[in-house]
């Protein structure tokens, strides 16, 4: 089902100071909706891996990923509603930004909303390159394919054909009338099949909002 949030737009927080990514990962997951998890991936030299990150802040990673928060050179995290982007500098720390729709739901920091702020656009669902599996850790899939290697993605597989990954746009006008999308933030990550994604697309109208 889509919710329609014809008046939404995106603001954003910087933690002040800059933050190591485990100081991030503290920074953001106390704000988690009720009912919702923190997913996301770091990129490194050595790999782009996903991860879960528990209500209670520990990172959770599939075995053998070694300790993904040191390796990191950037990181995203999304429950639904926010989204962290963290980048890291030479010295170990970074800028963490927040963004989401609601600003009582970010954490405290610099309001770094562009003025005017994005407003929301359409939803996007994207499909994912492989074919999904089970994985021998509850509440994990595995996609492989013959051109990609392996990956572990937190989210639980349940006999769908395809992972997806959900986001949303935002755009803003010029003095002129044009309209272009400066964002997008990521909404979720699902397990489903072709017919289902098909469905979706058939039935959007250009009026967004993110599935329940």
């Amino acid at each position: 089902m889509n919710t329609v949030h014809e008046d939404a737009a995106l603001n954003a927080v910087r933690a002040v100071p800059d933050l190591t990514a485990s100081d991030a990962v503290a920074w953001f997951v106390p704000g988690t909706p009720s009912g919702r998890q923190v997913i996301g991936y770091t990129l490194s030299a050595r790999a782009a891996t996903w991860l879960r990150v528990s209500p209670a802040g520990v990172v959770e990673a599939a075995p053998g990923t070694g300790d993904i928060l040191t390796e990191a050179y950037e990181m995203v995290l999304f429950d639904g509603e926010r989204e962290l982007r963290w980048l890291r500098s030479p010295d170990g720390t970074g800028p963490a930004i927040a963004l989401g729709e609601d600003p009582a739901h970010l954490p405290s920091g610099r309001d770094v909303t562009t003025d005017p702020p994005p407003r929301r656009g359409e939803t996007h669902t994207r499909l994912l390159a492989g074919n999904p599996d089970a994985h021998a850790v509850a509440g994990w899939s595995t996609l492989g394919s013959e051109r990609y290697a392996a990956a572990q993605l937190p989210t639980t597989f349940t006999g769908g054909e395809v992972l997806t990954i959900e986001t949303v746009e935002y755009l803003v006008e010029d003095g002129h009338g044009n309209v272009d999308v400066v964002d997008s933030r990521t909404v979720a990550l699902r397990s489903t099949t072709k017919a289902a994604v098909s469905a979706v697309a058939a039935t959007m109208t250009g009026q967004e909002g993110t599935a329940a």
